[in-house]
């Protein structure tokens, strides 16, 4: 696939949708639908193939859109964390196989705060499909990890106070080296309405927008 900015932008508007907070839809050429953190997503955006949960907090792991997005044969991929969950468990460095689709869990923490603490195991993840390399952060901060994810495309909290403000993304943006990033985890209860817009002029050419939000 060509990995031009402008290919990949294009590629992201076709098949990725943000939700609101932490939440996108992917759908991928062949038909499979996959939902990350769907908070508030209504049932009628599903139904779901697959759902990623970064972590257990509400406002990612949403118990009533995630059961209005199942269908037989949905299957969940979650943290490793220690709870009983009943459903496929990664943690970070480990990846799982779903036919063409390959999902990599990643290391999502705060460094300081307490928000996330590092030995909770929560994660972000890395998520190759079509030959895209799409990596969503989760609630994180800059961490050491960030360098050798190498993603094509890079979906990052900028809300601040429990995960990285505008300014850190930016950061970790130029740490990730992805060719496009876009802002998530702002407006609804973190961050106000403008702090995606200015993640995004920041960033100039390599930054974008949410995709059909």
């Amino acid at each position: 696939m060509d990995k031009s900015l402008e290919t990949l932008k294009t590629w992201a508007r076709a098949h990725l949708r943000w939700y609101g907070q932490s939440a996108f839809q992917l759908r991928t050429d062949a038909g499979t639908v996959i939902f990350i953190d769907p908070f508030r997503v209504p049932a009628h955006a599903g139904p779901a193939d697959l759902i990623l949960v970064t972590h257990p907090h509400p406002d990612h792991d949403d118990r009533k859109a995630i059961r209005g997005l199942l269908k037989p044969g949905t299957q969940e991929i979650r943290p490793r964390d220690g709870e009983r969950h009943g459903q496929m468990e990664v943690s970070a460095g480990e990846s799982i196989h779903i036919g063409s689709i390959s999902v990599t869990g990643v290391a999502a923490y705060n460094l300081k705060s307490r928000f996330h603490p590092k030995s909770s195991g929560w994660l972000g993840y890395v998520i190759e499909v079509e030959g895209v390399r799409l990596y969503h952060a989760g609630d994180t901060d800059l961490v050491p990890e960030m360098p050798d994810l190498r993603p094509d495309i890079a979906l990052l909290p900028v809300g601040g106070m429990v995960a990285m403000n505008a300014l850190a993304a930016a950061e970790a943006a130029a740490m990730l080296k992805a060719s496009l990033c876009i802002p998530m985890h702002f407006s609804m209860l973190l961050g106000g309405r403008r702090a995606g817009a200015r993640f995004v002029k920041r960033l100039g050419a390599g930054g974008m927008t949410h995709p059909r939000a």
